[in-house]
């Protein structure tokens, strides 16, 4: 990257928070993604400010040169994978927090984790109530750049449900707040669909390929103290998807719910079962793993009777191995993504959300496309809002061997397809979703014109985005 360009960086963020130093750059060529090759930017710089984001990307975009936004590095598909030569700005150092206690609302710089939110949250009763699965270190605006979800979940829906607004910089360097806090007279974040449309929505999924998300406000709930934790096991895969129906019809309040095959979950025991304290068993045909929270322990012992019921109503057994559940709960900032990292093999996954009703459509073309393939994988899954449930399956292969990391890239592309056909809809645009998505011919067009109208020069993570 050109001296001069380095040296106007240095003198926005200061000379200690830029490098083009070789084994800074090695480590900024690559996140938490597994099956994705490196690329070594030409620079990293870590600005403090929104108005420090806004001068470097002025910089950037009168120079054309391409940028990545990056914090935590958690992510799992590739999406902070730089350019070749191109600008890294990492935002980590944005990590202000200001609770608005008595709108329930709270806004973050874009370098806080929910680790360091949780933390700062329960000292004063309260909490957000997702968690995804590289919680401890995944910032709550790299999450919103994603729309991620994770245990909590179940109750309330991906992370961008429980956004309000957000602080923006443009890749021409201005830069906007949504929602009620774009009036600067407003006392805090209060309301989300102000000012006509909902342009804070545009911004949530976008995997920072339209503008820089300084800060993030979001919604919080008082803490849940009071929690049931059980298994409920199933002979068909209708009667547990007509279960999690009919929980949510009556309003019992899952925080999580997981609904696992049999072999699966005998393949996910064998990472953490031992630990969990899970005494070996034959699993049924589908298992659901439940934790059912409540501020009032009188509700919480309502939901948990009902949930007994309805579990036999449909056919179903009360299996009572709470240490599943428990685990999962109370080891949400690790306990998922220790499960990805604890064997030696590398994987991909195809996240996408399906129906309830129609879980059974994702088993079985992920299924078929293990069986075709002879990879090792699993496929589960967690209720992830109001109708919709978050499928995560990942195939396995040996690292060092190339011809299988090519097959398992051409699998995904293919499963992406098929899930597709069976009715699964993308919450990230990857690239294997790409050109297999007929019928939204122009939707993705006016996600395209929205891309060039922001982002002239694309500037701004190129190709992430479904492509575009």
């Amino acid at each position: 990257m050109d001296s001069e360009i380095i040296d106007n960086l240095r003198d926005i963020a200061g000379a200690e928070f830029v490098s083009t130093r070789e084994d800074v750059l090695l480590a900024y060529s690559s996140s938490a993604s597994m099956g994705i090759d490196p690329v070594q930017p030409g620079a990293v710089v870590r600005p403090s400010n929104a108005d420090e984001v806004a001068a470097i990307l002025r910089i950037a975009d009168e120079h054309g040169i391409p940028v990545t936004i990056r914090a935590g590095g958690t992510s799992l598909q590739g999406e902070v994978t730089p350019k070749a030569d191109g600008l890294v700005v990492e935002l980590m150092r944005l990590n202000k927090i200001e609770l608005f206690k008595d709108l329930r609302t709270v806004r973050v710089g874009a370098g806080v984790t929910f680790g360091e939110l949780d933390k700062f949250l329960s000292e004063h009763d309260l909490w957000l109530p997702v968690s995804p699965e590289s919680a401890l270190a995944c910032t709550v605006a790299g999450n919103v750049a994603v729309n991620g979800s994770g245990p909590g979940s179940s109750f309330a829906g991906c992370i961008g449900e429980l956004v309000m607004g957000l602080e923006i910089v443009l890749p021409n360097s201005q830069v906007i707040q949504t929602g009620s806090e774009a009036n600067p007279n407003a006392p805090g974040p209060f309301l989300r669909y102000a000012f006509g449309p909902d342009i804070t929505g545009i911004f949530i999924g976008s995997l920072g390929s339209l503008g820089v998300i300084t800060s993030v406000s979001v919604k919080v709930f008082k803490r849940m103290e009071h929690f049931d934790y059980n298994t409920y096991g199933f002979d068909s895969h209708e009667q547990a998807e007509k279960f999690l129906v009919e929980l949510k019809d009556n309003d019992v309040n899952m925080l999580m719910a997981s609904l696992y095959e049999g072999p699966t979950l005998e393949f996910f025991m064998d990472m953490v079962g031992e630990e969990f304290g899970i005494p070996p068993m034959e699993w049924p045909h589908r298992t659901v793993s439940m934790t059912i929270g409540r501020v009032r322990k009188d509700v919480l012992e309502s939901d948990a009777k009902l949930a007994r019921e309805i579990c036999e109503k449909m056919g179903g057994r009360v299996i009572g191995i709470v240490e599943l559940p428990k685990g999962e709960w109370d080891g949400r900032f690790w306990t998922f993504v220790r499960c990805s990292y604890v064997h030696p093999w590398a994987w991909q996954v195809v996240y996408h959300h399906q129906a309830p009703t129609n879980v059974h459509r994702s088993v079985e073309e992920i299924t078929k496309i293990m069986d075709k393939y002879a990879f090792l994988g699993h496929t589960a899954g967690f209720a992830s809002g109001h109708s919709s449930m978050n499928m995560y399956p990942q195939f396995y292969w040996d690292p060092v061997d190339e011809e299988e990391r090519k097959k398992v890239v051409g699998a995904l592309k293919e499963l992406a397809g098929n899930l597709y056909k069976a009715g699964a809809v993308p919450f990230k645009l990857a690239s294997y979703w790409d050109g297999l998505m007929e019928g939204t011919e122009t939707y993705m067009e006016l996600l395209r014109r929205l891309k060039e109208t922001i982002d002239p020069n694309g500037i701004m993570n190129k190709g992430v985005l479904g492509g575009i």
